[in-house]
């Protein structure tokens, strides 16, 4: 799945020359918590989130003036605080993602930058935004991954996710299937990994339940035992 595949295409915006009190009832009014904003011309210019309005002026002294570090002496400060221009108040440099770039790094993106929305752009005019919201969605929607039926087929199903997910060895581990029901085998370097290899196999469709019956060693292969 892409952006373009969740996006929400109908969105609003704000100008740089709106004050701050409707940009904030605009955000109650439609329950979002951050909203772009557009140029004359459409292109990006920032986004205002509700982060941006906690240094207001109108909340109290200790609210824009920072830490007893910066206090009044920074203008940034000041004008994020006092302006009643969006344009003032926005968070400039926005980070945007393209219609085709795919929903896992646009889950990475968000993750890097500590955000809740990503816009879209197309020759840098917004096209569309994704949300924490429709991310959630999307793997609300998600389809399991079909697996051949059969113990065997399980197995090889279970051992492939666990080499390429969690990165073990086919020296380190054994996999048996019985009725649906896995066993795993072997020898991982931490308990973080033996968790992980749970989780991996359980997440194969299919798989009834897992015992986990690896070992946390200081080895993660049985190649590099002596």
């Amino acid at each position: 799945m892409q952006a373009a595949d969740i996006m929400t295409r109908k969105v609003l915006t704000l100008s740089p020359d709106h004050s701050v009190k409707h940009a904030a009832c605009l955000m109650l009014e439609n329950h979002v918590s951050g909203l772009p904003v557009p140029d004359d011309n459409g292109n990006l210019v920032g986004i205002l989130s509700e982060g941006d309005l906690l240094r207001r002026a109108e909340l109290g002294p200790a609210a824009w003036r920072g830490t007893e570090s910066r206090r009044v002496k920074d203008p940034d400060i000041f004008i994020k605080g006092h302006s009643w221009r969006v344009g003032d108040v926005m968070t400039p440099g926005v980070v945007t993602v393209a219609e085709d770039t795919s929903i896992d790094r646009i889950a990475a993106v968000m993750t890097a930058h500590d955000i809740k929305r990503v816009p879209v752009v197309r020759a840098g005019a917004i096209v569309g935004i994704v949300s924490r919201s429709d991310i959630l969605q999307a793997i609300a929607a998600a389809v399991p991954e079909v697996t051949a039926a059969g113990d065997q087929s399980l197995r090889c199903a279970v051992l492939a996710r666990l080499c390429s997910d969690v990165g073990l060895s086919k020296d380190a581990i054994d996999v048996t299937v019985e009725d649906g029901t896995v066993s795993l085998f072997g020898e991982v370097e931490s308990e973080a990994k033996r968790e992980a290899a749970r989780v991996a196999a359980e997440a194969v469709s299919g798989v009834g339940c897992v015992t986990n019956k690896l070992r946390v060693g200081i080895s993660s292969s049985l190649s590099e035992r002596p």
